[in-house]
C-alpha cells in the first residue's frame, strides 16, 4: 500500500527555482521556471508552457 506524499503550504515566493509544486486551484504539479513563472508538469502540461503565479500565491510542496 502506497501513501500519498505530505504536503506543505508555502508561498509560491518560497518556491526554489526548479523545485516541483502543488497548485491547489488547478489541481496539477508544476516546475517553478522563475520569481513569476512555472510550467505544468502533470495532466495535459509537457513543462514547456509558462504560467503566471503571483508571489503570495499558496501552493503545496511535499514533504
Amino acid at each position: 500500500m502506497t501513501s500519498k506524499p505530505t504536503l506543505h503550504r508555502i508561498k509560491f515566493s518560497e518556491v526554489t527555482l526548479g523545485q516541483r509544486f502543488f497548485d491547489p486551484i488547478s489541481a496539477e504539479y508544476f516546475v517553478k521556471l522563475s520569481e513569476g513563472m512555472a510550467a505544468m508538469v502533470t495532466g495535459i502540461g509537457d513543462g514547456t508552457v509558462p504560467d503566471e503565479f503571483e508571489a503570495d500565491d499558496v501552493v503545496g510542496i511535499e514533504q
